[in-house]
């Protein structure tokens, strides 16, 4: 198996996880933090998008947006329904990228922040290590969202 198909099934996979609490997850629940200063479940989302976008416009060269404009942008969408519609809009702007790279595009050097790069322990991080870093990223936020839901109240692997 080559890098792109490894990292299109990690990808697939930790999605897949994460979209399993998505049926458990209701509007009026967006608001929910299980203890106060915690992000909230709109919070995790947005988290998760804010964070896809940024590497999507560092992979690309483009012009970033500020992380809390972002944010705010992300927190506007106010239901579920909207938030998994940006999700799957946003990991197709990612599948874009990973479809059409070869090896050699896949260790294309990064232009990163040095304190994003300390933190991912590479000197230098190259496109392939970003696109994992989204999946490991969205893997943690998405376990997060689980204990939230068995905070509230809900067994997140009942079938709904």
């Amino acid at each position: 198996m080559d890098s792109a198909s490894l990292i299109r099934s990690q990808l697939s996979s930790v999605r897949n996880e994460f979209a399993e609490s998505f049926p458990h997850i209701t509007d009026e629940m967006l608001g929910y933090a299980p203890v106060e200063g915690m992000r909230t479940i709109h919070g995790q989302f947005t988290e998760i998008l804010s964070t896809e976008t940024t590497i999507i416009k560092r992979i690309r060269g483009e012009e970033r947006i500020s992380y809390p404009e972002l944010e705010d942008s992300y927190l506007e969408i106010k239901t579920v329904a909207g938030l998994i519609a940006k999700l799957k809009d946003v990991r197709n702007q990612t599948l874009e990228i990973l479809n059409s790279a070869d090896e050699a595009e896949l260790a294309r050097a990064v232009e990163t922040s040095k304190d994003f790069a300390t933190w991912l322990e590479l000197d230098q991080p190259i496109v392939s290590e970003m696109l994992r870093f989204i999946a490991r990223h969205e893997s943690y936020h998405s376990g997060q969202l689980v204990s939230y839901l068995w905070a509230y109240g809900i067994n997140p692997y009942d079938e709904i």
